[in-house]
């Protein structure tokens, strides 16, 4: 038995929307879920809420929201920013850091470029045991103009999401990260390159970490075959991080 908790949190003046999932055993464990780039709480096809379904069913929690200017959450997307996400993401870890959770965090695309960074945040460094990356965009190359505007999927951003990002410092902060790592690539790839993919395989696997590719497959969404074999592969490595 699950029961869900849908409400906003405000977070910077936004109201930013928020579902929580709790398992009717609350071992004081969660997985808090960070969308991509013009993502919402739900995931591609509906990934995040069958994962935490999965999660709920091992007395695992999940938070699933939308980040600021995205989904229901306020604000408008072309004002989108990549450290206003990595703020959110922090803010959501060290609340429930503070309320006696083991915290593991999830992230997808730019959401799990926003895991990293956040990871090297002070307030939640060295806090959080495991983190799962599906596709993370280093966006280590982007030399483009911040202010020049752009448009994906129907929806106009400003290039400064992507400054935002690059600035960060991605691989410095995946460098020095020291828990649990579940990376996972598509082999075909259409956003990121092989070289940068490599880059990111290549830090995870030094650290003896996993790093899975998914033959013939893009950045999202994936065959749901092989969807079951990553949740699988990721649940076992959440357990054990939270055991230690």
């Amino acid at each position: 038995m699950f029961k869900d908790k849908v409400f906003f949190e405000k977070i910077n003046n936004k109201n930013i929307f928020c579902v929580l999932s709790e398992p009717e055993t609350n071992n004081k464990q969660i997985v808090i879920m960070s969308h991509g780039f013009r993502g919402s709480s739900i995931g591609p096809a509906r990934t995040f809420v069958d994962f935490s379904k999965i999660l709920n069913k091992e007395n695992i929690s999940t938070l699933r929201f939308d980040q600021p200017n995205s989904g229901n959450s306020d604000g408008d997307y072309l004002e989108s920013s990549f450290n206003e996400w990595v703020d959110t993401t922090t803010y959501f870890a060290k609340k429930y850091l503070d309320l006696g959770y083991k915290v593991s965090l999830l992230g997808q695309s730019m959401g799990a470029t926003t895991t990293v960074i956040a990871t090297s945040r002070p307030e939640i460094k060295d806090k959080i045991p495991s983190i799962i990356l599906w596709v993370p965009d280093p966006k280590s190359t982007f030399d483009g103009d911040p202010q020049e505007i752009g448009e994906e999927g129907g929806q106009l951003y400003k290039n400064k999401f992507w400054q935002e990002a690059r600035d960060s410092d991605f691989f410095k902060s995946l460098n020095d990260y020291n828990g649990k790592i579940h990376l996972v690539y598509g082999e075909n790839d259409k956003y990121i390159s092989e070289e940068l993919r490599n880059q990111v395989s290549d830090i995870v696997k030094s650290k003896n970490q996993t790093v899975k590719v998914l033959k013939n497959q893009d950045h999202s969404p994936w065959e749901f075959k092989l969807i079951q074999e990553v949740y699988n592969e990721e649940l076992e490595l959440i357990k054990s991080s939270f055991k230690e």
